[in-house]
C-alpha cells in the first residue's frame, strides 16, 4: 500500500512538474545530451523532488547554464558545456550545496571538469568489511567541503586523457559515545583534509549520457593523497568502470555495468569503497557495506510499456572486501528488483524512475530523476 500511495504522488508530482517545466526542458536539458544537439546557449532552473532510503523525501532547486564553445564551422562536433548549481535539503536534515562544470573547447581539444560543494550530513554507519551486521548501525554526522578541478586532452575520437586535483575537509563531526566509530577510534573519525593529484584515461562513444541506447563508456583513474600536498591521510585510490548498451529492439535496451574500487594505505573510513545506493545494488542502504576494496557488475533491460511510461529490471552482485581471501561466494551482495519509468522529456530521454531493489535480508525502493547508470 505504502508503494503505491507513493507512486500515486510521484505521478501527480511528474504531472505538476512536466506542466511548468516543459518548455524549460524543451530547451535547456539537451546540454546533457551527447549526440547532435548544437544550440548555442541558455539558462534555465528546475525543482527537484526526490525519494531514497537515506535521505527520505527531498526538495530543492538546479540552475543550469549552457553553452557551445564551437567556433561557426565546429559547433556540429562541439558539444554543449554547461554550469549547473544545486542545492537541497532532506527529511534527514541533510544539506546539500553544489557547483559542477564540464566545458569543452573548440573541436573538444580540450575539456574542464570541476565542482564545488558543501554537504552538511547526518548519516549511519554499520561497521567496516562484508560481514557487517544492521544491528550494528549507529548515526553520526559530518561536514563536507570539496573542491575538484579536472583537465583533458582529447587524443583521438572518444578518448581523453587528464589529470585531476581534489581537496576535501571532512570536519563538525558528532558521533554517538556508544558507538563504534567513537570507541574504536576508526581513523577519519575526527574528519580531516584530503589533498590528491590523479590521473585518468577515458572512452566515451554512448549515443546519450543521461540515458544511453547504444555506446560504451571506459574510465580507468587513480588518486594519491599524500603529506606533502597537504592530506591529513596518505593513501592511493584506482578505479575502473565499464558500461555498454545495446537496443535489441526499437527502444528496448540491455545495459551492463562493471565497477571496481581499491585503496591502499591509510584509509579514512568515509573515503572507503562502498556498496549500496540508488546507483548500484539498489534494496541496500547507502553506504552499507564500506572496506578498502569493492568489485560490482550489474545490469538492466529497459522497454516500453505504454506512451511515456516504461518498466525496467535489473540485478546485480558484488562486494567489499580488505583481501580478496575475504571474498566468498556464498556471501556476495545480490540485488534484484524493478522499477517503473514515467519520460519528462521524450526528446532528451529524461525520465523520472521508481524502483524497488531486493537483496540479502534487506530492500528499498527510490524515487529520482535519471537512470541509476
Amino acid at each position: 500500500m505504502r508503494i503505491l500511495w507513493l507512486f500515486l504522488l510521484f505521478l501527480t508530482s511528474v504531472n505538476g512538474f512536466s506542466q511548468i517545466q516543459k518548455k524549460s526542458l524543451k530547451k535547456g536539458l539537451a546540454f546533457l545530451q551527447n549526440d547532435t544537439v548544437h544550440r548555442k546557449q541558455g539558462l534555465f532552473a528546475l525543482p527537484l523532488l526526490y525519494y531514497t532510503p537515506d535521505t527520505r523525501w527531498a526538495a530543492g532547486m538546479a540552475g543550469v547554464f549552457y553553452f557551445n564553445t564551437g567556433h561557426t564551422d565546429s559547433t556540429l562536433d562541439t558539444r554543449l558545456s554547461y554550469i549547473k548549481l544545486l542545492g537541497d535539503y532532506t527529511q534527514n536534515k541533510q544539506t546539500d550545496i553544489w557547483a559542477e562544470w564540464n566545458i569543452f573547447t573548440n573541436h573538444e581539444s580540450f575539456l574542464t571538469k570541476g565542482e564545488v560543494r558543501y554537504r552538511n550530513f547526518p548519516d549511519k554507519f554499520y561497521g567496516i568489511g562484508n560481514q557487517s551486521l544492521i544491528s550494528n548501525l549507529e548515526a553520526y554526522s559530518y561536514d563536507l567541503f570539496k573542491i575538484k578541478f579536472l583537465g583533458m586532452k582529447q587524443v583521438k575520437p572518444h578518448w581523453f586523457v587528464g589529470f585531476d586535483y581534489q581537496f576535501e575537509n571532512e570536519y563538525g563531526f558528532q558521533l554517538d559515545s556508544l558507538g563504534t566509530l567513537f570507541n574504536n577510534n576508526i581513523l577519519g573519525n575526527q574528519g580531516g583534509i584530503g589533498s590528491a593529484l590523479g590521473g585518468l584515461i577515458t572512452y566515451d562513444s554512448r549515443d546519450n549520457v543521461i540515458n544511453a541506447y547504444s555506446g560504451k563508456l571506459f574510465e580507468f583513474s587513480t588518486y594519491s593523497n599524500h603529506r606533502k600536498l597537504g592530506s591529513t591521510f596518505h593513501y592511493t585510490n584506482v578505479n575502473l568502470e565499464y558500461r555498454q548498451y545495446f537496443e535489441w529492439k526499437k527502444n528496448h535496451i540491455f545495459a551492463i555495468q562493471a565497477l571496481a574500487n581499491f585503496n591502499f594505505g591509510e584509509v579514512p573510513f568515509l573515503d572507503m569503497a562502498r556498496l549500496g545506493s540508488d546507483g548500484i545494488l539498489r534494496g541496500y542502504a547507502s553506504n552499507r557495506f564500506r572496506d578498502h576494496h569493492m568489485i560490482g557488475l550489474q545490469a538492466e533491460a529497459r522497454f516500453p510499456v505504454y506512451k511515456r511510461l516504461g518498466m525496467v529490471v535489473f540485478g546485480g552482485v558484488g562486494d567489499v572486501f580488505h583481501q580478496f581471501s575475504d571474498l566468498q561466494w556464498q556471501q556476495l551482495k545480490f540485488s534484484l528488483g524493478t522499477g517503473l519509468r514515467f519520460s519528462i522529456n521524450p526528446a532528451e530521454r529524461l525520465n523520472f524512475r521508481m524502483d524497488y531493489g531486493i537483496g540479502r535480508r534487506s530492500s528499498a525502493y527510490y524515487i529520482l530523476v535519471t537512470e541509476a547508470f
